[in-house]
């Protein structure tokens, strides 16, 4: 009966912090597509839905040349990113189309053509508004996937504060937290830490999005969670197994490069198992002869989670394999292999990691306060949770320096390091170690963090990146008058590809300091703001 309580009060809360973001997220919505990326996956959206098939119309530029897609053997575009944000999406597109037909095309267009920003919708004529209407609704995926985050990210951390704490109560003795120390309950533990995600992160920016970053991230998570499921003495299960198969699999369909932080999960599945076999406690396991542990890993109810896990895995390689092979005729051709930047890891190290940590453009913790304590509750959090610790460190660690090798590893133009979203999640984790103990100067440190950190989500939310970069880098002869500083080469307006150097490393062309200045010349990426002030001002426009 108490677990049926329990289990009852666990769906409630989850649908409160759903329901919690997604108002948080849909209230500074934007209401529409913001980059060519974005608009390459919608084309993907429109083609599964209308034509069963994923070939595009692409987006050319005045040369011929393509962005983002390639021909291939039949001849016909396909987009160079997984299906999977795409295939997510055509729920929202059929809500889209279904809404062309009670609202006119003109009533579609005034509401929602905001000239405020590149969209690469080639309707320009009759047509054009329901395009928008398509894009509007699609265009709240990333609400949607944001806030299902926020409430897997709940329901995981109470499942391990739980998990853990009745695992003490089986040793009969609490040797992280004795008695006298204030404890927050794990449904307090899961609701702080959740709040830190979902408000004090790019998370929240992020939401307003049709990148495929976001769901990449909740099918990751997602898979961690399976592994995860309370049962420190059972450990993980067949079918957990096979949930952590078939959700990271999902991951490889939306991102292929969710495939670098695969060890991660992989480490956390063998730490959980030694766990489990030890009595619950990883350092009993670890310390375990090797003969022992050898003859572990070949049992045959550990074979057979491995079987179950890698079955989802192995049917995704043969996926992506096989539309390689079916579009461009290759096993291991995509459309990448017609993309000028191609895939290089040329960055120096150095280099990408004081990008992302320290950059005044791309500092994860500038861009996402909430990071620090993840940093300070690790600790803490590793002594309760030791494999999920390292599985969350693997995670984080591969990422960051995976990702600072890559080329474009700023993640061109978007708010914050946003290939690198995936391990944000992963990093805000441990501070659950850190509010655990609710002590009063915890209490104002994460309150301040909190504040800080919505404070800054909330100016991100202010205004559209694409307008950012085109008012201060793409139209030097117009207001704001700015234009790169770093070389003559990228003052004439359309030179430069992805003109963010300057945004990077000189803090008055930031977005920290360019953004404020919009707000002042009347730019504002807010829909329902744009939407009350439609009759009374005329928006700027940028060309």
């Amino acid at each position: 009966m108490k677990a049926a309580r329990e289990g009852i009060a666990v769906k409630r809360n989850a649908v409160g912090v759903f329901a919690l973001f997604l108002a948080l997220y849909i209230l500074t919505a934007g209401g529409h597509l913001y980059s060519p990326d974005e608009e390459i996956m919608f084309r993907t959206t429109e083609a599964l839905a209308t034509r069963g098939t994923l070939a595009i119309e692409p987006i050319r530029g005045p040369d011929g040349s393509t962005f983002a897609s390639a021909a291939g053997s039949d001849r016909r575009e396909y987009a160079q990113y997984g299906v999977g944000n795409s295939l997510l999406a055509v729920p929202l597109f059929a809500v889209g189309q279904l809404a062309t037909r009670f609202v006119s095309d003109e009533t579609a267009l005034r509401l929602l053509d905001f000239r405020t920003t590149g969209q690469a919708i080639p309707d320009e004529g009759p047509g054009r508004g329901h395009a928008l209407l398509r894009r509007f609704a699609v265009s709240f995926q990333g609400a949607l996937v944001g806030a299902a985050t926020c409430a897997l990210l709940f329901v995981m951390v109470l499942g391990m504060e739980r998990d853990r704490r009745r695992w003490e109560a089986v040793r009969d003795a609490d040797i992280d937290l004795p008695v006298r120390e204030p404890v927050a309950s794990p449904a307090q533990v899961a609701w702080l830490t959740t709040l830190l995600y979902g408000a004090a992160t790019m998370a929240w920016p992020h939401a307003r999005t049709f990148f495929s970053e976001p769901p990449a991230t909740f099918f990751v998570l997602l898979a961690f969670a399976f592994a995860a499921a309370p049962g420190r003495l059972r450990g993980v299960t067949p079918m957990a197994a096979l949930g952590a198969g078939a959700a990271f699999a999902a991951a490889l369909l939306t991102r292929l490069d969710c495939a670098f932080v695969f060890p991660g999960l992989v480490l956390f599945l063998l730490l959980r198992h030694g766990e489990a076999s030890a009595g619950g406690c990883l350092a009993t396991a670890l310390r375990r002869p090797a003969a022992d542990i050898f003859r572990a890993a070949f049992a045959p109810a550990f074979l057979g989670r491995v079987a179950v896990f890698a079955a989802p895995l192995l049917v995704t390689v043969g996926i992506v394999l096989g539309l390689n092979r079916l579009h461009f005729g290759g096993w291991f051709a995509s459309a990448y292999s017609d993309q000028p930047e191609g895939i290089q890891f040329t960055t120096p190290l150095v280099a990408g990691l004081y990008g992302f940590l320290f950059s005044v453009g791309k500092s994860v913790f500038l861009f996402s306060p909430a990071l620090l304590l993840g940093i300070a509750g690790f600790g803490r959090f590793a002594r309760r949770h030791a494999a999920f610790a390292a599985g969350v460190a693997a995670v984080v660690l591969l990422s960051l320096l995976i990702h600072a090798r890559w080329q474009n590893w700023a993640g061109g133009w978007c708010w914050g390091p946003r290939h690198i979203f995936l391990a944000h999640v992963f990093a805000v984790i441990p501070a659950a170690g850190f509010v655990v103990r609710w002590t009063r100067a915890r209490a104002v440190t994460f309150f301040a963090v909190m504040i800080l950190g919505a404070g800054v989500q909330l100016y991100g939310s202010s205004q559209n990146f694409i307008d950012y970069y085109v008012l201060y880098y793409r139209t030097p002869d117009t207001t704001p008058n700015a234009w790169a500083m770093y070389s003559a080469e990228d003052v004439a307006p359309m030179r430069l590809v992805a003109p963010i150097n300057d945004t990077i490393y000189v803090p008055q062309n930031s977005q920290w300091e360019r953004y404020s200045e919009m707000a002042q010349l009347g730019y504002t990426d807010n829909l329902w703001l744009r939407l009350m002030n439609r009759s009374k001002v005329s928006e700027p426009r940028v060309r």
